[in-house]
Protein backbone atom coordinates (compact mmCIF):
# COMPACT_ATOMS: atom_id res chain seq x y z
CA UNK A 1 0.00 0.00 0.00
CA UNK A 2 1.45 3.39 -1.20
CA UNK A 3 2.00 5.94 1.46
CA UNK A 4 -0.14 9.29 1.28
CA UNK A 5 1.75 12.28 0.04
CA UNK A 6 2.86 14.49 2.48
CA UNK A 7 3.84 17.62 0.00
CA UNK A 8 7.80 18.91 -0.39
CA UNK A 9 10.25 17.48 1.61
CA UNK A 10 13.20 19.70 2.65
CA UNK A 11 16.47 18.95 1.96
CA UNK A 12 20.08 20.49 2.61
CA UNK A 13 21.17 22.56 -0.29
CA UNK A 14 24.76 22.83 -1.54
CA UNK A 15 25.23 26.65 -0.50
CA UNK A 16 26.54 27.66 3.04
CA UNK A 17 25.16 30.70 4.79
CA UNK A 18 27.17 33.51 5.68
CA UNK A 19 24.54 36.51 6.77
CA UNK A 20 24.37 38.29 9.62
CA UNK A 21 23.46 37.35 12.85
CA UNK A 22 20.18 37.77 13.99
CA UNK A 23 18.61 38.39 11.02
CA UNK A 24 15.39 38.01 9.74
CA UNK A 25 17.55 35.58 7.09
CA UNK A 26 19.52 33.65 9.95
CA UNK A 27 16.21 32.88 11.92
CA UNK A 28 14.47 31.61 8.95
CA UNK A 29 17.42 29.57 8.28
CA UNK A 30 18.42 27.95 11.37
CA UNK A 31 14.71 27.20 11.62
CA UNK A 32 14.44 25.65 8.40
CA UNK A 33 17.90 23.57 9.06
CA UNK A 34 15.45 22.08 12.08
CA UNK A 35 13.35 20.44 9.39
CA UNK A 36 15.69 18.64 6.90
CA UNK A 37 14.35 15.63 5.92
CA UNK A 38 11.07 16.34 7.49
CA UNK A 39 7.59 17.50 5.40
CA UNK A 40 7.50 20.67 4.32
CA UNK A 41 4.12 21.28 5.69
CA UNK A 42 5.98 21.12 9.67
CA UNK A 43 8.13 23.78 8.65
CA UNK A 44 5.54 26.00 7.40
CA UNK A 45 3.56 24.73 10.94
CA UNK A 46 5.90 25.61 13.46
CA UNK A 47 6.35 29.32 11.58
CA UNK A 48 2.83 29.37 11.78
CA UNK A 49 2.90 28.96 15.70
CA UNK A 50 6.09 30.68 16.45
CA UNK A 51 7.73 33.02 13.96
CA UNK A 52 11.48 33.58 14.12
CA UNK A 53 11.06 37.20 13.24
CA UNK A 54 8.57 39.85 12.83
CA UNK A 55 9.32 43.33 10.75
CA UNK A 56 9.71 46.21 13.03
CA UNK A 57 9.13 48.51 10.07
CA UNK A 58 6.98 48.51 6.72
CA UNK A 59 3.23 47.54 6.27
CA UNK A 60 3.96 44.33 7.96
CA UNK A 61 5.29 45.83 11.16
CA UNK A 62 4.03 43.57 14.10
CA UNK A 63 2.90 40.82 11.35
CA UNK A 64 4.26 37.84 10.29
CA UNK A 65 5.84 37.89 6.76
CA UNK A 66 4.38 35.45 4.34
CA UNK A 67 6.38 31.73 5.00
CA UNK A 68 5.86 31.15 1.05
CA UNK A 69 8.47 34.31 0.45
CA UNK A 70 11.48 32.61 3.01
CA UNK A 71 10.90 29.16 1.59
CA UNK A 72 11.39 30.19 -2.01
CA UNK A 73 14.13 33.02 -0.93
CA UNK A 74 16.38 29.87 0.65
CA UNK A 75 15.64 27.29 -1.59
CA UNK A 76 16.59 30.26 -4.72
CA UNK A 77 19.71 30.23 -3.21
CA UNK A 78 20.91 27.05 -2.67
CA UNK A 79 20.43 26.73 0.93
CA UNK A 80 17.82 23.92 0.92
CA UNK A 81 16.01 21.76 -1.86
CA UNK A 82 12.02 20.36 -2.15
CA UNK A 83 11.85 17.03 -3.00
CA UNK A 84 8.67 15.69 -3.65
Amino acid sequence: MAKPNKGPTIGQGPAKFAGRANSARQLYHARMAEFVGKPLAEFVASVAAKPPSTPAKGKLAGKQEPVSGWVSWLTRNGYYTLTQ
